[in-house]
């Protein structure tokens, strides 16, 4: 391992971490964004993992409150044969 590859890491982690791109960009001093992402961040292992995880936790927050629903029975009251 090279020096330089903990720059690819850090670049990586800050990323992965929900760190904006912006903000890794200005801290790995790159002009452009396309430079980090491109070049200095990598696809780590369980990113697949991670994926879906973060898409179970926000979706589920998207859902309404379970409610109990009320029984339907009785509404009509007495049933009488006319």
């Amino acid at each position: 391992m090279r020096f330089h590859d903990l720059r690819h890491a850090y670049a990586t982690w800050l990323v992965t971490d929900g760190v904006p791109i912006n903000l890794v960009q200005r801290v790995m001093g790159h002009e452009q964004a396309s430079t980090t992402l491109n070049r200095y961040t990598h696809t780590p292992d369980d990113y697949a993992t991670r994926v879906l995880e973060a898409f179970d936790g926000s979706a589920a927050s998207l859902l309404p409150p379970a409610v109990e629903t009320p029984s339907l029975d009785g509404l009509d009251g007495p049933k009488d044969d006319l």
